[in-house]
């Protein structure tokens, strides 16, 4: 049996791998309530979970909780993922694969499984990042956004006048695009800057590779986020753990 756990900055997710699927999934969520989140995800796991797959970059606090929380378990062990290098046939664009956030790493190489091909891959979380990877598996770089509800804060921090406001649940048709009291304007405008960003960044790399790479969107706000965007994409929630079920399906230190 592998159980994977994917640890966000906001979200601690997980799930089983049974015959090559995703079973018994569950999700919490740890910022500002770690206690619950891990007494979740202990209440969930198995008496005897085997092998956990896990990638984490929530910091070594949380890493330190996961480790104490396995060894506690009978025969369980744990991996925790590390962006390298080179794995299952994807090679990583940074000069320093640490400093590629292992999420997006185990993001990337679960996209380029599910395309055969070029791909890139959106996670909206509290940060919305962009990655690309093209046909023969070569790790294009990628992008690291403030997700829409950090750039309202921002606003809010650095004006005198602007305050706290909430952002857009849903994209607005028309000209409805433009607030017409302060929440929406600064909700909207959040939500339009990402979109923007992203549609414009997905252009580039299809000019680039002269092919329209499958665009994957995943994260918290995937949902809100999709309706923001005029890229076509489609939604894998769990795409990281798609990522962490390569892992564990090769086995430690397989599939490089």
């Amino acid at each position: 049996m592998s159980v994977l756990v994917d640890i966000g900055n906001t979200r601690l997710k997980w799930a089983r791998l049974e015959g090559g699927r995703l079973v018994d999934r569950g999700t919490a969520v740890h910022r500002d309530s770690v206690d619950a989140a891990f007494a979740a995800f202990a209440a969930a796991l198995p008496a005897k979970p085997g092998r956990v797959v896990a990638a984490n970059v929530a910091g070594d606090a949380i890493a330190a909780r996961l480790k104490s929380l396995v060894a506690a378990r009978a025969g369980a062990s744990l991996e925790l993922v590390a962006t390298t290098n080179e794995r299952f046939g994807v090679r990583c664009a940074y000069a320093e694969p640490r400093r590629l956030g292992v999420d997006r790493w185990v993001a990337v190489l679960a996209a380029y499984h599910a395309a055969r091909g070029a791909a890139c891959v959106i996670d909206a979380g509290t940060a919305v990042t962009f990655d690309a990877v093209d046909a023969r598996g070569m790790h294009l770089g990628g992008l690291i956004l403030p997700g829409a509800r950090l750039l309202a804060a921002a606003l809010d921090r650095n004006t005198s006048d602007i305050g706290s406001t909430a952002t857009a649940a849903a994209a607005p048709q028309g000209l409805d695009l433009l607030g017409r009291n302060t929440d929406a304007a600064v909700g909207n405008g959040a939500w339009l800057a990402l979109g923007a960003a992203l549609d414009r960044a997905a252009a580039t790399v299809a000019r680039a590779l002269a092919v329209k790479p499958i665009v994957y969107l995943t994260g918290g706000d995937a949902d809100t986020l999709a309706g923001w965007l005029e890229t076509r994409v489609e939604i894998r929630a769990d795409l990281v753990l798609e990522g962490l079920a390569l892992f564990a399906a090769a086995g430690p230190g397989e599939g490089r």
